[in-house]
């Protein structure tokens, strides 16, 4: 008997078999098959916090799709990102007093200003 491809991966994502199919023969239906999910990961995401990180996660994403010349240099730049992100929460895990010292206070002069009302002169 023939393997047949599995039709989906779980109850609501197709398997990577029929996505590539999707991929060959239709691939905007394919991106838009991608808008979809993870709009749906980002409604459902628990916090509001985690909600607005994932949709500024999308539109950095977005962005970097639009300014890529094609698709491989798209996938190069955002693979480069998600390096970039994993070294450093590689740096956080392993240096964590490094991220929780506060930052040095530059040292400067504080001008006053005259109260609401009163001219300078």
């Amino acid at each position: 008997l023939p393997e047949r491809a599995p039709i989906a991966a779980d109850a609501s994502h197709p398997a990577f078999e029929v996505l590539a199919e999707l991929g060959r023969r239709d691939p905007d239906a394919l991106q838009a098959l991608g808008r979809l999910l993870t709009d749906d990961v980002i409604k459902h995401a628990p916090r509001l916090a985690s909600r607005r990180r994932l949709e500024g996660l999308k539109f950095r994403i977005e962005m970097e799709r639009r300014r890529s010349r094609d698709p491989l240099a798209a996938c190069v730049r955002l693979s480069q990102l998600m390096h970039q992100s994993l070294s450093e929460l590689h740096a956080v895990l392993n240096e964590p007093n490094g991220f929780r010292r506060p930052a040095p206070r530059a040292a400067g002069t504080v001008l006053g200003f005259p109260p609401a009302g009163e001219s300078p002169i």
